[in-house]
């Protein structure tokens, strides 16, 4: 599941250079490792890779970092009962 507004939803600053994509994992949203670049080009996070060109997106595992990959990881914990009742 991947969602291009999510990072201004979740309240994460912009940064005009770092693409906008985030892909849901199990260590919850992580943003694409890329600056902004074509949509043609797959969006990259830790192991996996994607593209956001057609309804379905198409993700690959086992997708390692390149020298593509000029920002670090930036993960968006999901909400749990614990951290709720805090």
């Amino acid at each position: 599941m991947t969602d291009d507004k999510l990072a201004a939803a979740l309240g994460q600053q912009a940064d005009p250079l770092r693409c906008q994509e985030t892909a849901r994992t199990d260590r919850g949203w992580e943003r694409c490792h890329l600056n902004e670049h074509s949509p043609t080009l797959r969006h990259h996070v830790r192991d996996r890779s994607w593209l956001s060109l057609e309804n379905t997106p198409r993700l690959l595992l086992g997708q390692p970092c390149s020298a593509a990959c000029a920002w670090p990881d930036l993960v968006r914990v999901y909400r749990t009962a614990a951290a709720r009742a805090a």
